[in-house]
């Protein structure tokens, strides 16, 4: 970390690039009008952030995150305030937190086809999936987000799929909407129609994909089978 000294003021400059400026005021005004605090956000590796966090409790500060409750699998935070109530968050991604993540439900037996009304999105906790009933026939979405390993919920009165932890969003068809950058479509599982009509989903395979295709709709006849050559499977 680089100094530059002044009589009134100190510019640090992090290894990173990003500067911060102190400046010594007669009146301190860490909050905005309307807000609890002004965000100050600092990204560190893993380790960094451990000993961060230590060092940081060893010097006596009170530490917390804020936000526990919206933290994706994997993510890290904790919030820090300086002796004139400027709060600086501090946070670190491990790789918990963009791994896929398979359920341990197997093969989940949904119901049969004429269960599933066309534009119907049905959540299944067992598997973590929700099967969508589209006017070609079927898919099952999981529900693990591919931003950050949160999980999504669907919203009907805005057709869509919502991440509630980083805002994330997905359409219909289970495409990334939102505002991140380099996130994927929803991953999707194998969808079966057995000869007498049961839908069946195999949660333990996992199926990622670039986007979407009508091949990767099941068809609603029994029988049928996901065949689509656009994925992985994994």
């Amino acid at each position: 970390m680089a100094r530059r000294l002044m009589s009134d003021r100190q510019l640090l400059k992090m290894n990173t690039g990003q500067m911060v400026l102190l400046v010594q005021v007669s009146k301190v005004e860490p909050f905005r009008p309307n807000s609890n605090s002004i965000h100050h956000a600092w990204l560190l590796t893993v380790e960094q952030y451990k000993r961060a966090q230590e060092r940081l409790k060893a010097s006596g500060y009170n530490i917390e995150d804020s936000r526990e409750e919206f933290r994706a699998l994997g993510e890290r935070s904790l919030d820090v305030y300086d002796p004139d109530g400027h709060r600086y968050q501090v946070q670190a991604h491990g790789p918990e937190a963009t791994k896929i993540i398979r359920p341990s439900a197997g093969k989940v037996l949904c119901g049969r086809i004429e269960d599933f009304a066309i534009g119907s999105v049905t959540p299944f906790s067992k598997g973590m999936f929700f099967l969508l009933r589209v006017e070609e026939g079927f898919m099952a979405l999981s529900r693990w987000c591919t931003h950050r390993n949160g999980q999504v919920n669907w919203e009907k009165e805005h057709w869509r799929f919502y991440c509630p932890l980083h805002s994330a969003t997905y359409n219909r068809r289970g495409e990334f909407t939102g505002h991140q950058q380099n996130v994927g479509p929803l991953r999707m599982h194998p969808v079966t129609i057995s000869e007498d009509g049961i839908v069946i989903v195999d949660s333990s395979e996992i199926l990622v994909r670039k986007g979407y295709n009508p091949d990767q709709v099941v068809p609603p006849a029994c029988g049928a089978e996901f065949c689509a050559a656009d994925v992985e499977r994994v």
